[in-house]
């Protein structure tokens, strides 16, 4: 099973250098990401090679995420978009 994550990176220089290196501390490659900007707010949806030392790495870094499986099915808002409705587009 995919499990994608939606991040919401604070907005400050160095952010997203923090996340990727919380998650290179525990040998976690990135496998897919989409980007969403919008002002100074964004949000990004990755999958990664490890759900569960992705999962470690943000709690550890204090990195607010929400996980979804990639059949959108266990995402913690039903009303939110999940990849899967991405790609069937």
């Amino acid at each position: 099973m995919s499990v994608w994550f939606t991040v919401k990176l604070d907005d400050r220089p160095g952010a997203l250098a923090r996340m990727a290196t919380a998650l290179a501390e525990r040998g976690v490659n990135i496998a897919g990401i989409v980007g969403i900007a919008e002002d100074t707010d964004g949000e990004l949806m990755l999958e990664t090679s490890n759900a569960d030392e992705t999962r470690a790495a943000f709690d550890a870094a204090g990195i607010r995420y929400e996980a979804h499986d990639a059949d959108g099915a266990g995402a913690a808002d039903p009303g939110r978009m999940s990849i899967a409705d991405i790609i069937a587009r």
